[in-house]
Formats: structure tokens, C-alpha cells, sequence
């Protein structure tokens, strides 16, 4: 029976570290079959890649093996981690990149990768993708249990990644941008779910950039071409977007751009008789 392995990287596809870590996978368990959900995480990007991993999560069959590496800290004390969940079980560094795929998908057990016996017999210090990810997934595809890979942990215990929810009081959201798509299109760290719970009935909304006011929009065709608007896409998050355009370069968007949005009451005048 074929077990369907998902990968997730910084790799790129420039070298060949994706045909690594594939190659252990297949010499060790031939039955696997791959799904690449992306190995363009901007280099280093554990939120953008913590994003990426969490949108694909909702459409992974039940029982697929997700190996995920956006790793700067590899060869240090950061733990490598499995962690199996309701739906998929992870093999990751532990260092927040789970954050939003467990928000999605409840994690029930988790080890750290320390039982070498279920390493390469060479584990080189900067590449734990090949070396210790790969391995330990293909014996975990071929039956072994999880509790054999390494030393059992508390999931709790799972590193998280600081700042990524927005920031809600009753009348504003603060909300920091997670990902930046080949579009140009800016994703933010809030969902539409969060969003309209904090809307409240009779209230205008405003969403600002700066000086600038967006208008919260379903489509990209409902504002002039050239023109920026604010919307929940495709994976019910709030994006910002050109019209025909990047956002991102158009409107000097980066990492630590804040928008606001702002709620306020609909004051309904009286008509004098």
C-alpha cells in the first residue's frame, strides 16, 4: 500500500536537496508517493512557510505524512520533531513552523527525533531534511511506530511562533502581513472567521494603510484597474491587492507594515417633520 508523503521547503529547485531527500525516502520505502506543496518558502521564512503549510492542510488526504523544513536553526539545539495529529502526522523542525497546520489539525502525540537508529548513519549538521527527516518518515511509512522514532514529548510543549494572531480590541484590529504570493498579493494574520466575529452589526468598517484608506471588497474587478483593495481570499484570509498590479512593490509593503481597521456605529438620523 502506497503512503503519501507531502513536502514543504526552502529548498528551491536551483540544487538538487528536494531530489535528496526524495531519493532516501524511495531507497528506503519504494511504496511512497510525493506531493510537493511548495519549495519556494522565501529562504528563512518560518511564518511565510507556517502560512503556506496551513493552507494546504484542509485538502491532504486523512493519513498523509507531511515532511516540512524551513529550518535556520538546523544543527543547533532546536529539536527535530514528529508529531502525529488527527488528520496527518508532521516531521519538522521545532521551531513554530506547525503553529498554524495544528491550529488546523489537532496534534494527539509528538517525539523528538533522537533515536539515530532510525537516522542515515551520517547526519550532517545543515541538512536534516535528508538526514533526519526523510529516514525517520520512510520507517514510520514502513510501520514502525511513532514512539520508536524518539522520546516521547508533551505537544503543548511545541514551539509556537510569536506574533501570529492580530491584535483585536472592540473597535480596531492591528494585523501584520504572513506571506507575500507570486502575485504580489500581501496575506495577512487574520482570518475571516476572527474577522467577523469581531464585527458587530451596524458598523462601518474602514481598513487603513497609513493615510490610505482600502475598500474591503469581495473580487479584484470590483475596484478600478490600478486600484488597491482589501479582500478574504481564497483561503480566508484578509489580502491586499492591485488590481492588475503587485501590491507588495506599488505600495511599499514588507514584514512589519501594519494595517488598521476600524469599526464604528452607524449613527441613523431622525427626519424633522
Amino acid at each position: 500500500m502506497s503512503r503519501l508523503v507531502a513536502l514543504l521547503t526552502d529548498y528551491g529547485h536551483k540544487d538538487t536537496y528536494v531530489a535528496q531527500v526524495k531519493a532516501v525516502l524511495l531507497h528506503m520505502c519504494e511504496s511512497v508517493e510525493f506531493l510537493d506543496l511548495t519549495h519556494e518558502v522565501p529562504p528563512q521564512d518560518i511564518r511565510a512557510g507556517a502560512y503556506l503549510l496551513s493552507t494546504a492542510v484542509p485538502y491532504l488526504p486523512e493519513g498523509t505524512l507531511v515532511i516540512a523544513v524551513v529550518d535556520p536553526g538546523v544543527g543547533t539545539e532546536r529539536r527535530a520533531v514528529a508529531v502525529q495529529a488527527r488528520k496527518c502526522t508532521y516531521f519538522a523542525p521545532d521551531n513554530g513552523l506547525l503553529t498554524l497546520a495544528l491550529r488546523e489539525d489537532p496534534p494527539e502525540a509528538a517525539v523528538v527525533l533522537d533515536n539515530p537508529r532510525f537516522h542515515l548513519p551520517a547526519v550532517s549538521a545543515t541538512f536534516h531534511g535528508r538526514d533526519i527527516f526523510a529516514p525517520t518518515c520512510a520507517h514510520y511509512a514502513n510501520g514502525f511506530p511513532l514512539a520508536m522514532l524518539g522520546t516521547p514529548i508533551d505537544p503543548a510543549s511545541l514551539q509556537t511562533l510569536e506574533g501570529i494572531e492580530p491584535i483585536l480590541t472592540p473597535d480596531t484590529i492591528r494585523t501584520r502581513p504572513l506571506h507575500t504570493d507570486h502575485f504580489g498579493n500581501v496575506i495577512f494574520n487574520l482570518r475571516e472567521e476572527v474577522f467577523l466575529r469581531w464585527r458587530q452589526p451596524e458598523h462601518l468598517v474602514e481598513v487603513r494603510l497609513g493615510e490610505r484608506t482600502l475598500p474591503l471588497v469581495q473580487t479584484f474587478g470590483d475596484v478600478p484597474w490600478g486600484e488597491p483593495l482589501a479582500y478574504f481570499g481564497s483561503n480566508r484570509y484578509l489580502e491586499v491587492a492591485i488590481n492588475g498590479g503587485s501590491a507588495r512593490h506599488q505600495l511599499n509593503l514588507h514584514p512589519d507594515t501594519e494595517l488598521l481597521i476600524l469599526q464604528k456605529k452607524i449613527l441613523h438620523t431622525i427626519p424633522i417633520a
